[in-house]
């Protein structure tokens, strides 16, 4: 054992992912080994395959739809976007070969030469219009769709080139179609059944169990992928996902809990890869029972001890948020905000006395499949109670977690996730109106003044003067509103092998982009 110190960093298928195709392979149940993982793919697999532990069995494949961190781990494989992000968190062209701004709120692309479809159809201009268009309808249940009603108009001027128009100026757009929400897919795909463009396919599948996703023979960004295929075995298991990778049987697995990182790089072979990008949070119901009344949701707000929960779920390795979660950016300062988020039961039982919520019983919805949520609702649990407030948990497996939060089916949610982009306006996901419901975002909320500061802020392009609007926003969302609540930023952490070659977490929000890597990485 060497002496290693922790790096932690503050029915249409043609060739498409087809749901039918994505259930029907997946019937097919698969032999097993002690350790878990299907007979072939242990350390007997060839160099060319990853082997990759998920956290949870993907819900769905849907490209466009918000189903967590694993899911999107696959589906960064099977799709791509105009734009996307380098190593460095820094945009770069995908489909698109090059992009310009004319003015602000204006986008010009032309799409890269030779880049094609899983079912070997040319990208062109027609298929960008069509899935920006699937994303902006009115029914769709896609996560960035409020973001791209934004556009109005797509002029095309050839199969290679097109102009996006935006109803207004937008400093954030570019970011926004750099998301790995925002795909480009095949206008021949029938929803749910969409045809991507990414570095790969979709192959076997072992339903609840494992996917497998086989090199594109023609994918346009010349030299990746490295690999021929990624194994993607589910394994909810935090333990087994650690044993998996300690006995040589996977090259990465993702969600080590802060308990279990300095175990993994202490070990010889393997190494933990991580960032403190995402926060926990808990998402309020604020149409329904007591957490209605934002005195209720203001009173929650101060009850929590951040400092316990990082020292309980965490192992003090996360840093406390009092305010918006917002990372450290030129266009946000906490400073113009006086009041903040702070641990002050007697303030929160005041707050409660006002509301007449004394004595109150409230549903708080998580998962034990993740040792984070689970924690955190234990700590959540024991603050509420010091103030006079029980607790019933409900703490299904993470599908079930899902459903029932985009039901809206809890007074509080334990959620943890990450931003879309590094950008201020990230938080437009949680706090903008006219979104489709979601288990990340609290239940109902609509406020048609922070609608309108968030659009000022998207569309400022003064640093100093964008900070004075999130500043205004910080003061609605504390003193008036709360419809979520930020506890502490989290390391978000990969085990991986050290055979394993430029696997690196992206930085910041996008961390839960990393499999944007994948295409790049390498064994030997």
């Amino acid at each position: 054992m060497r002496d290693k110190k922790l790096n932690q960093d503050s029915g249409h298928m043609a060739g498409g992912v087809s749901r039918r195709r994505f259930l029907e392979t997946a019937a097919a149940g698969a032999a097993f080994t002690l350790g878990g993982l299907p007979v072939g793919i242990g350390r007997a697999q060839t160099a060319s395959t990853v082997r990759f532990g998920l956290s949870s069995f993907p819900p769905n494949l849907h490209p466009y739809e918000y189903t967590g961190t694993a899911a999107l781990s696959v589906k960064l494989t099977l799709h791509r976007g105009l734009l996307s992000y380098d190593a460095n968190g820094n945009l770069r062209p995908e489909l698109a070969e090059e992009w310009s701004q004319p003015d602000a709120s204006t986008y010009r692309f032309s799409l890269r030469p030779g880049a094609v479809f899983h079912d070997g159809s040319p990208v062109e201009a027609e298929d960008v219009r069509w899935s920006f268009e699937w994303i902006a309808a009115e029914e769709s249940t896609a996560h960035l769709r409020a973001d791209f009603q934004a556009i109005e108009a797509i002029e095309i001027e050839d199969a290679q080139t097109l102009t996006v128009r935006l109803s207004e100026p937008s400093v954030t757009f570019a970011q926004t179609l750099a998301s790995g929400y925002a795909p480009v897919v095949s206008r021949n795909s029938v929803a749910p059944d969409f045809i991507g463009a990414g570095p790969f396919t979709l192959g076997q599948v072992e339903r609840g169990q494992s996917i497998t996703v086989e090199k594109a023979p023609e994918f346009v960004r010349e030299g990746v992928p490295v690999v021929d295929r990624i194994f993607f075995n589910a394994m909810p298991d935090e333990n087994l996902r650690t044993a998996a990778l300690a006995s040589g049987d996977v090259d990465i697995i993702e969600y080590v809990s802060t308990h279990n990182m300095q175990p993994i790089e202490d070990a010889d072979g393997t190494h933990v890869a991580s960032v403190n990008g995402p926060f926990m949070y808990l998402v309020f119901n604020t149409t329904e029972g007591p957490t209605a009344d934002p005195r209720v949701r203001r009173a929650i707000g101060y009850a929590i001890d951040r400092d316990a929960l990082n020292a309980f779920g965490f192992t003090g390795m996360g840093n406390t948020i009092d305010g918006l979660p917002v990372h450290p950016n030129d266009a946000y300062d906490p400073s113009l905000v006086s009041e903040r988020l702070v641990y002050d039961p007697e303030r929160a039982r005041a707050l409660l006395a006002e509301a007449g919520a004394e004595n109150i019983t409230l549903e708080l919805l998580s998962t034990a499949q993740y040792p984070q949520h689970n924690d955190t609702a234990l700590v959540v649990q024991q603050s509420l109670a010091q103030i006079g407030i029980s607790v019933n948990m409900n703490l299904p497996d993470w599908a079930t977690r899902i459903s029932e939060g985009n039901e809206g089916r809890y007074h509080i949610g334990v959620n943890g996730t990450s931003g879309a982009y590094n950008d201020p306006d990230s938080i437009s996901t949680w706090l903008g109106g006219g979104q489709s419901p979601s288990y990340n975002r609290p239940w109902g909320y609509g406020n048609p003044r922070v609608d309108e500061l968030l659009q000022q802020a998207r569309q400022e392009v003064d640093t100093g003067a964008r900070a004075e609007l999130y500043a205004e926003i910080e003061r609605i969302f504390i003193e008036e509103d709360l419809p979520l609540l930020p506890l502490l930023w989290r390391p978000q952490a990969y085990g991986v092998q050290d055979s394993v070659h430029d696997f690196q977490p992206l930085p910041g929000f996008l961390v839960f982009q990393t499999a944007l890597a994948l295409d790049g990485v390498s064994l030997g």
